[in-house]
This record gives structure tokens, sequence and C-alpha cells, in this order.
């Protein structure tokens, strides 16, 4: 099922939630994050999804249909925690996707109902997937942002993690990108300090491609905002892809129109 624009597609993985690292912990093993540039500090991204427990993370993905926001929504945005600095640039980057997409982010009192809660735990940076921000807790998390973050990290994760949470998977698992991976280097890196991800978290946050079946997707996009950096070193004709997307894409927003039409 193809849309017309380029970008990233919302993939097999709307039930998931995208914890996005930043080279700083994984899942269950959180260390105080250092901050950095974005251009030191390369995106490492890891998808759970919710096992039938509701408790306990797991592998399987689902179709998207049912995790998109109904279209002209206004989605009511809480946080917890976090310097009125930082908050302010939450703020203003998600509201960058508004400029797209036929919805509206409300950012309402710590103690209002909301259906995103924004905390800013040590930690690394992810989001649930769409309308399963609604049922958590803590939906999204920035674990290395402090005032004296860049302007272009602030641009960089915010976006991407409000990417996430209205429907975008993670676009270098497109079915058409055909990343010639070196797998060994991938494992060696992923497995390694400082994530220490398993083989299966590796294969299915980094290496595997997603099925056609069910999927909304359009044209493989290699500038989107939700397609994290391929070192030279992860694929075997030694080039990098998407060294360094900091920024929403023109696909990127032609897609979010796409899916949340009338702004």
């Amino acid at each position: 099922m193809k849309i017309t624009k380029n970008l990233l597609f919302i993939a097999v993985t709307l039930l998931i939630m995208a914890g996005c690292k930043k080279n700083t912990e994984n899942s269950s093993q959180e260390e105080t994050p250092v901050s950095k540039s974005a251009s030191t500090a390369p995106f490492s991204c890891e998808m759970k999804v919710d096992s039938p427990d509701g408790k306990t993370p797991g592998t399987e993905s689902n179709g998207p249909a049912n995790k998109i926001w109904p279209n002209g929504s206004t989605i009511k945005v809480r946080f917890s925690g976090g310097s009125a600095y930082v908050r302010s640039k939450v703020q203003q980057y998600a509201k960058s996707w508004e400029t797209y997409a036929n919805l509206t982010f409300q950012f309402v009192a710590d103690n209002a109902a909301a259906d995103i809660k924004v905390a800013f735990d040590a930690g690394g940076s992810w989001s649930y997937i769409g309308i399963d921000t609604k049922n958590k807790t803590v939906s999204m998390n920035y674990g290395w942002f402090n005032d004296n973050t860049s302007e272009t990290e602030f641009r960089r994760t915010v976006t991407h993690e409000f990417g996430h949470a209205l429907g975008l998977n993670h676009e270098q698992s497109h079915p058409d990108a055909n990343i010639p991976w070196n797998t060994q280097a991938v494992y060696n890196y992923y497995m390694g300090a400082p994530n220490y991800w398993t083989k299966a978290q590796v294969d299915y946050n980094v290496l595997a491609v997603s099925s056609r079946t069910g999927l909304y997707y359009s044209a493989y996009d290699k500038a989107s905002i939700m397609h994290y950096p391929v070192q030279a070193q992860f694929t075997t004709n030694n080039v990098t892809i998407a060294a360094n997307n900091t920024t929403i894409s023109a696909n990127d927003a032609l897609y979010m129109t796409s899916i949340y039409p009338g702004r």
C-alpha cells in the first residue's frame, strides 16, 4: 500500500515503543548520559513492544491502523521534571510537526490529565508509538537534555521522538532500504559498550527489514529525521548512510500531511 511521497513509512511497529538512545545505556542498564553534540553522538534506537501481559518487553509488531491519532486531534502533553528552558525547547520542536500534521499539541499543567507524559529521567531518550502513549505513566523520555544541550540536538531528538508519538517508525527498517549490512560489525558495536544489547535486540532494532504486508509506506528516504546513522563500518561497501539527519525532511513533511491531512 503506497502513499505518494518520499519518506518513511508507518510500519509494522506502530505497537512498539521506540527507545531512542544516544550511546548512553540499554533498557536494562541505565547510566547517567554524557551530554554531547549532535555531530559526535549518533542515535541508537531500541524499539520495544509490550508482551501479552502488558508488563515485559517483547519483539512482536503489528500493523499501523489502530495507532494513528484521529485526524484533527488536540493532543495534551505534560511534563515531569526538566528545567523551564529544556521544557521550552521540547515544546518548540514538538510543535514544528504542526506545520504539516492536522494535529495540535496542547501543553498542560504537570498535574493535569494528558495523552503524552514527558519525563527527563537519566538514561536514554525514547517514545511510545502513536496512541499507545495515552496508556503509559511515562510515554516519552529525554535522558540527556540539560540547559547546555545544543540547539541542533534539541531539534534532532525532539522532532524524532514526537515523530514516533505521531505514529512514525524508524526509516532504516524500510523494506526498500536495501542496506548492505556488515552484520558482524553491527553485532560487535551494539552488543558492546555502551549499549550492551543482546543479539536478538540487534537483530530486531538494527538489522530487521519490515515486511510490506499490512504496512503504510512510501519511497525510502535517507534524509528522514526518523533514520538514525548507519556508520561506514556497518556496511559491506564501507558507505555511510544518513550520517547526521537533524531536521524534518521534505519527504517527512509530505508524508505527515498524507496521514493527517487538512492543515
